[in-house]
């Protein structure tokens, strides 16, 4: 574990460009003792959660700590799929609004060998846990041992099924306890993720054999409709993602990417960053309802 690094980035949430990497117990080093201002902030955003101030929560968060991506290197382009340069071997599982989150964390540690750390959130709410997984090549395939993990730990309260997502932002946190083990198991098993989307007679489908330009199409209008709201935010992340849902239909992209997509889209928008757990809420109901309509491109 001592020889697994991964990148870190500076305090400002719409940085897609990392300040350099770390090694796992530089990374340890840093939430079992940040700074006294940090230490501040993690008071600021403790009491914010226990005032069920999450929009003041989330702002704390994005513009005083640093942020990690314990699974991916990428190229600090963006923190989309298409930038990342390879995987590190490690999986991130996130367990949020618990009671009793220091005994959680101790018995998850205990009871799970492949668990390499498992330390509190920043509001003492939650835990975060990085898993050991063999180095993937792929997003499917990350994916896949992520699904393994949900059938395993859904059952638990608090299981958050976002960092499906391998390039979802881990923020600092504050555990002078954190729990670490030099060699962990890895954890094999992989899954599958249902889908919920139903069909239903009324749908009509297009077939379409997407080229890497149509890729970078969609990717552009849809971004494009992101980087354009800045105030009133439910319509149009309705609006951009029932588009997005449309071209899922039509077998642009699946159902899984386009949801990870949304939800790193919001979080970089610095309207949206105010409200991110419901406007992510917001996109999968509009990308479900989109796939009832495919969209195709526009011939050029």
């Amino acid at each position: 574990m001592r020889k697994i690094s991964f990148q870190y980035y500076p305090a400002k949430i719409n940085t897609t460009k990392p300040l350099g990497s770390l090694t796992v117990p530089e990374f340890i080093a840093a939430i079992k003792n940040p700074s006294d201002n940090i230490k501040e902030t993690f008071k600021l955003i403790a009491q914010a959660e226990a005032a069920g101030d999450m929009e003041t929560k989330a702002t704390l968060k994005q513009e005083n700590l640093f942020y990690f991506t314990p699974c991916v290197f990428s190229n600090g382009k963006s923190r989309g799929y298409k930038d990342i340069d390879n995987f590190t071997g490690l999986a991130v599982m996130d367990f949020d609004h618990i009671e009793h989150a220091t005994e959680f964390r101790d018995y998850m540690f205990k009871t799970y060998k492949f668990i390499a750390i498992a330390f509190l959130s920043a509001s003492k709410r939650g835990i975060k846990v990085l898993v050991k997984i063999p180095v993937v090549k792929s997003v499917d395939e990350y994916k896949s041992f992520f699904y393994g993990l949900g059938v395993m730990f859904d059952k638990y309260k608090g299981w958050d099924g976002t960092p499906q997502n391998a390039v979802l932002p881990l923020f600092l946190s504050y555990d002078p306890d954190i729990l670490f083990r030099e060699d962990p198991e890895t954890f094999v098993n992989k899954g599958t993720k249902l889908n919920a989307f139903k069909e239903n007679n009324n749908t009509t489908f297009i077939k379409v054999d997407p080229t890497t330009e149509d890729s970078k199409r969609v990717y552009y209008n849809i971004e494009t409709a992101f980087n354009n709201i800045t105030d009133n935010g439910h319509p149009q992340v309705i609006a951009a993602c029932i588009s997005l849902g449309g071209y899922v239909g039509a077998g642009y992209l699946n159902q899984t990417e386009a949801e990870d997509w949304a939800a790193n889209l919001i979080s970089n928008n610095s309207y949206l960053k105010k409200g991110v757990s419901g406007y992510i809420k917001t996109s999968k109901t509009a990308i479900l309802n989109g796939m009832r309509q495919p969209l195709k491109l526009k011939e050029c």
